[in-house]
């Protein structure tokens, strides 16, 4: 199985060579994850971080139809959702680049971001616990 994305994968991507952003990228992949979980519709979702790596415990849907004192369970990540925690970490750390959604402003207007990744939503394909209702 995959691993939750790192700090050090994150600024890896970015090119960040220094610590100087470490606090914000820690934020931003604790969150990234937090929502993954969230979207996939686990419950009781808690990220903990210890020197850049990340994980996640959550209690799943069916737990907690069962017992609503479900205790929460580790939850190891397969690569599609590894792979969204990633995409979306890297959203979180350059956010706030892209006021209001616009990446850039040329003569003819403005280059708007998608509100949503594709590539997020697809690696979520399939791999969602409840439908959110019910």
């Amino acid at each position: 199985m995959a691993a939750w994305p790192t700090v050090a994968e994150v600024k890896q991507i970015l090119g960040v060579n220094t610590d100087a952003r470490d606090s914000v990228i820690t934020a931003a992949v604790g969150a990234a994850i937090e929502q993954v979980a969230v979207d996939l519709g686990y419950l009781q979702v808690a990220v903990e971080e210890t020197s850049g790596v990340f994980t996640l415990e959550a209690v799943t849907p069916a737990a907690y139809a069962e017992d609503e004192e479900a205790t929460p369970e580790e939850v190891t990540p397969s690569y599609s959702i590894s792979q969204a925690a990633l995409i979306l970490s890297v959203q979180v750390v350059k956010a706030p680049d892209q006021p209001y959604g616009v990446a850039a402003v040329f003569d003819t207007g403005g280059l708007q971001i998608a509100s949503e990744h594709p590539t997020y939503t697809q690696m979520l394909l399939g791999e969602r616990l409840s439908l959110g209702f019910g």
